[in-house]
């Protein structure tokens, strides 16, 4: 992926923190001898042996980042993928405490737009405790089922209805695990084929419109999954969503969405219709799954996606760039 800017504002130095927590999933490939980078890095630094908080499947990262907050730790460090970063940033959101991220997971959206990737397990753990620091938003998504049931979804990266949450859903663990983010990109080619779905989409306060799409979208970072940019305007602490909809209607239109989408060109496609808001709201006409940073609640009857505004202050790498230093 290349460099492009994801913040509006400078980072700002930070200070050793003098406690640090750790929040892991387990499932996590070399979660580990991440653990043990960190507590060696802690040592050479004069930091205190840091705590670690193992997620469970009742509660991925939340709860265990609010213990770490509570005994103390002045800085947070999610080992996983999008799903356990969002998970802590929920619960980070509104401190001081700083988030730091080990970037573990299947697709490591978020970790991908900071340039976290591109570290090895040693500079990133290096970034986490000793690199500059910024703000990022935290999107909410509320979202109702048929069953009745209400739930509140933080995220980072996106929310999503339709086709592209018709694909996280009907990815397979096992396919995740085997081929990472190309597992996602081979349902997507066979979702392409079947037909948009009839939605009522609303922007902030503008009347609601009925359509057929193939997605209804709302990104915080630039690029998605293997590092596609999707979302070019986006910027991660300006308050703001873009909300891209898709009214595809036949499978040819799909050419030009896939140029533009491995090219990065600025030209218009006329299948990718983009706005800037604050505030989505979605009813679709039929029972849909959401995906939200890449987990899933399906039959969802209602979507209300909402933003706010650089809550989370997450540690980066020197080499992050803001969109004032690329003006």
């Amino acid at each position: 992926m290349s460099r492009i800017p994801v913040f509006s504002r400078a980072s700002q130095d930070s200070p050793l923190p003098k406690q640090v927590g750790i929040v892991v999933n387990p499932l996590s490939n070399h979660a580990s001898s991440a653990i043990s980078e960190i507590v060696r890095q802690c040592r050479d630094s004069h930091v205190p042996t840091p705590r670690s908080y193992t997620t469970t499947s009742a509660d991925p990262g939340s709860g265990q980042a609010r213990q770490a907050l509570g005994e103390g730790a002045e800085l947070v460090i999610a080992i996983g993928g999008d799903g356990t970063v969002r998970e802590v940033a929920d619960s980070l959101a509104g401190t001081q405490a700083r988030l730091g991220i080990i970037a573990l997971g299947t697709g490591n959206v978020l970790a991908s737009n900071l340039g976290l990737t591109r570290l090895t397990i040693p500079e990133q753990v290096a970034t986490a405790l000793r690199g500059p620091h910024a703000c990022l938003d935290l999107g909410r998504a509320h979202l109702r089922t048929t069953g009745g049931d209400e739930y509140c979804e933080p995220f980072l990266t996106m929310a999503g209805i339709g086709r592209d949450a018709l694909t996280v859903q009907r990815t397979g663990m096992i396919a995740k695990k085997r081929t990472g983010w190309a597992a996602y990109a081979i349902s997507g080619m066979m979702e392409a084929l079947r037909p948009p779905i009839g939605m009522d989409v609303q922007l902030d306060d503008r009347p609601p419109a009925s359509m057929r799409y193939w997605t209804v979208l709302a990104g915080n970072t630039p690029a998605v999954l293997g590092g596609v940019l999707v979302y070019p305007g986006a910027l991660v602490d300006d308050g703001r969503l873009e909300v891209l909809q898709v009214p595809l209607t036949r499978p040819d239109q799909w050419l030009p969405v896939a140029i533009k989408g491995l090219t990065g060109h600025d030209r218009p496609v006329a299948a990718l219709r983009y706005t800037s808001a604050t505030r989505l709201r979605v009813r679709p006409h039929h029972p849909l799954p959401v995906q939200v940073d890449g987990d899933v609640v399906e039959d969802v009857t209602e979507l209300d996606v909402s933003v706010r505004e650089c809550c989370v202050q997450v540690q980066l790498p020197p080499t992050a760039e803001t969109k004032t230093e690329q003006s």
